[in-house]
């Protein structure tokens, strides 16, 4: 990379910021957080799961469907029911939540002929049980698209109403040797929500709320409800790994499908790397900076046509030479981007989307596939926009932390990075010191980078030291000029 050797301002907007513990730059003791990265040049990508804002990578999904989309959605859900029993069965108290609900699952995808035979009967049940194509229809014509607690509250419904024939088959075939009597299957409950919710859309608001969140706060009170009297079940079963295994089949198998309906379907597996565009907020390194006793990395990016990129080498399925990287500036706002669910399965071959979503086996096409192949190419760019734009929305809550992230992401990979990637000693610009870093800390920082300059001959590495200014009031940072190398030796 080529350097301008005059010094540039770090307020510029080339530079972004990382926080880091000593232990985390120095220290050679994965187990207890140290990874030596200052060493190694190396900067971790956290799954998302890792990160402390539990809402990382939410969207706003609604499903909005024609009679088409609903029909083979209530045949997915079966599939992905039948699948998710058969692990259920299999699996002891204990391990259950290992069993994931695999909503990548086609019928195609079935290993034997008699798990394709059991996930028919069991889908053919699942639709007389709730007369499917005329509940398909209703929601085609429903006037709001469904929302993601609208949804789990429908599937509870459809779910409740179902899992009598669930075992009823699986004791038919010899997987279990009891059934749920066929009284505690009820269908009313769930046209009559429909029914409810469409009289609510279609007549005037009383309140100064959308009509589609009254129906959404309505359906999350709901769930709520659901999840309290769960905790209730626990509380009541001597075993709370029993009683967590019979409620995620029989109650919290629609909230777990929903999750892996947008895990699974709609984009791939990713990692972020968090900087910040400035160094100079206290809490973010009482936060990230270990209380002030770390570090921040000043990085170097480049900017091209106006966006500025990072180049990292390791992620999967990238060249040796590494692969420019975005720069996002993270959005803040109130709620998360809204996301078409139907729209955005993309991590289905075409040909699995059209046979399992968009046309039925009496060859029906869903008015909403030509949204995505009469124009693949479009539809590509408005897909990665999306997946982009929800893994770098937070909440207004973190707004202080001015974000920026890189985001690694790989079509040719389930884990993009498993292991740290790496970056080059010449995108390092400098270091800036924490207020409570210690001596031996900065020395063995300095020491790494004397050594790093010597083999690159590069003249130019900035330290600076944090300290707090009467003057101005605030945290600030002060050029450290006096420490410098001595290539003379």
């Amino acid at each position: 990379m080529n350097r301008n050797h005059t010094k540039s301002s770090l307020r510029n907007g080339d530079f972004i910021f990382r926080f880091r513990s000593a232990k985390a730059l120095l220290d050679d003791d994965r187990e207890n957080g140290g990874f030596q990265e200052l060493e190694k040049q190396a900067i971790y990508f956290a799954k998302p799961e890792q990160l402390n804002d539990p809402m990382e990578g939410l969207s706003d999904a609604f499903w909005d469907g024609d009679d088409v989309l609903w029909e083979n959605f209530f045949k997915h859900y079966a599939l992905a029911l039948i699948s998710y029993a058969l692990k259920w069965l299999l699996h002891e108290p204990d391990e259950i939540q290992r069993a994931k609900v695999d909503a990548w699952l086609t019928e195609e995808d079935l290993p034997t002929d008699m798990f394709r035979n059991l996930y028919r009967e069991f889908c053919s049940d699942l639709s007389s049980a709730i007369e499917a194509r005329e509940l398909s229809q209703i929601l085609g014509r429903r006037t709001l698209p469904l929302r993601r607690e609208r949804l789990i509250n429908l599937l509870f419904l459809v779910h409740q109403a179902t899992v009598p024939s669930l075992f009823r088959i699986l004791k038919k075939h010899r997987l279990v040797d009891f059934e749920l009597p066929p009284e505690a299957s009820d269908t009313k409950p769930v046209k009559t929500t429909l029914e409810c919710w469409e009289e609510i859309a279609s007549a005037p608001s009383k309140i100064d709320m959308p009509v589609d969140e009254q129906l959404e706060l309505l359906s999350s009170i709901t769930n709520r409800v659901s999840h309290q009297l769960d905790l209730g079940v626990l509380t009541r079963i001597g075993s709370i790994d029993e009683g967590y295994k019979l409620l995620a089949l029989m109650s919290r198998f629609p909230e777990m499908y929903v999750d892996a309906f947008s895990r699974d379907l709609h984009f791939n597996p990713w990692r972020v790397a968090c900087f910040s565009r400035r160094c100079k907020n206290a809490s973010m390194w009482g936060a990230y900076g270990s209380e002030h006793r770390g570090a921040a990395l000043i990085f170097r990016t480049e900017q091209r046509e106006g966006e500025h990129y990072f180049r990292i080498k390791g992620m999967a399925g990238t060249a040796d030479s590494g692969a420019d990287l975005k720069v996002h500036n993270v959005e803040y706002g109130k709620r998360p981007p809204p996301l078409d669910s139907f729209n955005v399965i993309g991590r289905l071959p075409l040909h699995k989307l059209k046979t399992t979503w968009m046309v039925t086996e009496d060859g029906r096409a869903s008015t909403r596939l030509s949204e995505m192949t009469d124009d693949l190419d479009a539809w590509r760019t408005r897909y990665w926009n999306h997946a982009f734009k929800r893994v770098s929305w937070k909440h207004f809550d973190w707004e202080h932390e001015e974000e920026r992230r890189l985001i690694a992401s790989s079509v040719l990979a389930d884990d993009p990075a498993p292991e740290a990637l790496t970056y080059d000693f010449s995108q390092l610009e400098g270091i800036v010191f924490g207020m409570r870093m210690s001596s031996e800390d900065k020395l063995r920082i300095a020491s790494i980078v004397e050594k790093k300059c010597r083999a690159t001959g590069r003249t130019d590495f900035r330290f600076f030291q944090a300290y707090y200014s009467p003057s101005k009031g605030e945290m600030d940072i002060a050029e450290l000029g006096l420490l410098k190398f001595d290539f003379g030796k």
